[in-house]
């Protein structure tokens, strides 16, 4: 939390910032930049099910655990929204 002043040196009232860094979810938007893919493969990969994500609001608002995505950049594979084919032998 911080003071701010206005124009006349006069304080304001007390702001509360979050620091996204700190946050423990992410926006699609975020998780996009953060694995380096588009938005819509992020919103792809949300209906085929291979990212797991929370719904927010009434009008569904998704956000991505920070947990998630790291465990994905460890395990790129996962990221694949093709479904696996079956191995013939």
């Amino acid at each position: 939390m911080q003071v701010v002043e206005d124009g006349g040196g006069k304080p304001r009232k007390e702001v509360w910032k979050m620091e996204t860094s700190a946050s423990l979810t992410l926006s699609p938007h975020e998780a996009a930049a953060r694995l380096g893919i588009g938005r819509g493969t992020i919103y792809r990969l949300l209906k085929a099910g291979r990212l797991p994500a929370v719904k927010v609001g009434k009008r569904p608002h998704y956000r991505i655990p920070v947990r998630v995505l790291d465990e994905l950049l460890a395990d790129p594979d996962r990221l694949s929204i093709a479904p696996k084919q079956a191995q013939t032998s």
